[in-house]
């Protein structure tokens, strides 16, 4: 492409410099190859891409105002340079392609399931009975779909991913490698010292335009639903368990475990880690931090910030952590005045 292609394909603002200049590729910041273009996202990068090989950078505009020297770079003016990133790697890289309308020939599919005619289906995954599949899906190598299941259209299925019976995915949805809808929920009742299985009868609903990682487990309900809302992503080696609600367009970070009945609110930050009890009800737009453990069935207040274990106001526990920094001063004090030993423990 020529920088002005790119300029047109953005929408961007204003070109200055070479629009007929060559690019090559999209670089990151921290390997610029030679001839490609890069985004400055953050200025503490801009003097080492003016010195690099790059032949173009997209910039903010009061950025470009402020550099004097271009060093023969063609600068871009786009006033969000992150989103303009996002923008070019769909349009510098495309995705793997598959032919929809093809149904490969070790394809299982069972009575009255429903394939549309312009779905990708690979090789030897298990569609069920009654199970459908809406256009546009594609359904790579090695997937099962269970029994009544219902995929939407748009949906991306990566391979070996388990779909259980009467599990329902809405459109627009992508689901990582491995991962699994609708296993049993963990639910054990102690009758004369023995754990009795509590049966799970219940589904997974999943929304449109969710996206879950690869290893991820979402449980289904022992009654009535798990529900995935609209828009939330899901990293990798993520537990939901039996009957969560997780809201609209939340992020849950890689490693998080989520106990039976919780209610996450929408908007809401897990991060890699974090831990909730079961029946655990997050307002909106709550933030928690990596590690942070919410360890009984409270409510947790919208725009909360939580840090620790147990999971306390972002304040209180920041004052916690100084305070623990300044331990060994203390102790120093505490022999010093009083005529102690506080022992070690080595």
């Amino acid at each position: 492409m020529k920088a002005k292609d790119i300029f047109n394909l953005l929408q961007a603002k204003n070109i200055i410099g070479n629009g007929d200049k060559e690019i090559t590729t999209l670089s990151p910041i921290n390997s610029i190859i030679e001839g490609s273009i890069v985004c400055i996202d953050n200025n503490k990068y801009l003097q080492e891409a003016l010195n690099s090989n790059a032949n173009a950078l997209i910039l903010r505009e009061e950025t470009a105002n402020e550099i004097k020297d271009f060093k023969n770079k063609t600068a871009i003016i786009y006033n969000n340079p992150k989103e303009a990133f996002i923008k070019l790697l769909y349009i510098m890289f495309e995705d793997k392609k598959y032919t929809l309308g093809v149904i490969e020939k070790t394809a299982v599919i069972k009575e009255n399931a429903e394939v549309s005619d312009n779905a990708y289906i690979g090789d030897n995954v298990h569609i069920g009975k009654n199970t459908k599949v809406g256009s546009g899906t594609i359904i790579e190598a090695n997937v099962f779909l269970g029994d009544d299941v219902v995929v939407g259209e748009n949906c991306t299925i990566y391979s070996n991913v388990s779909i259980h019976d009467r599990c329902i995915i809405k459109n627009r949805v992508i689901i990582g490698s491995s991962t699994v809808i609708g296993n049993d929920g963990f639910g054990f009742f102690e009758v004369n010292g023995k754990q009795m299985k509590i049966p799970q009868r219940g589904n997974v609903i999943i929304e449109d335009d969710v996206e879950l990682g690869a290893n991820v487990c979402v449980d289904r309900a022992t009654l009535g639903s798990t529900i995935i809302r609209e828009g939330v992503k899901v990293d990798n080696l993520v537990q939901i368990a039996h009957n969560c609600d997780i809201g609209d367009h939340s992020i849950i970070v890689s490693q998080v475990g989520i106990a039976g009945s919780s209610k996450i609110g929408h908007h809401c930050i897990l991060g890699g880690q974090a831990a909730l009890a079961d029946h655990v009800v997050l307002g909106d737009r709550v933030i928690l931090g990596g590690r942070a453990a919410v360890m009984s069935n409270v409510k947790i207040d919208s725009n909360s910030i939580m840090l620790g274990a147990p999971a306390q106001n972002i304040n209180r526990e920041k004052l916690k952590m100084i305070a623990e920094q300044k331990l060994p001063e203390l102790i120093s004090l505490v022999e010093e005045r009083f005529g102690v030993k506080i022992k070690r423990v080595k």
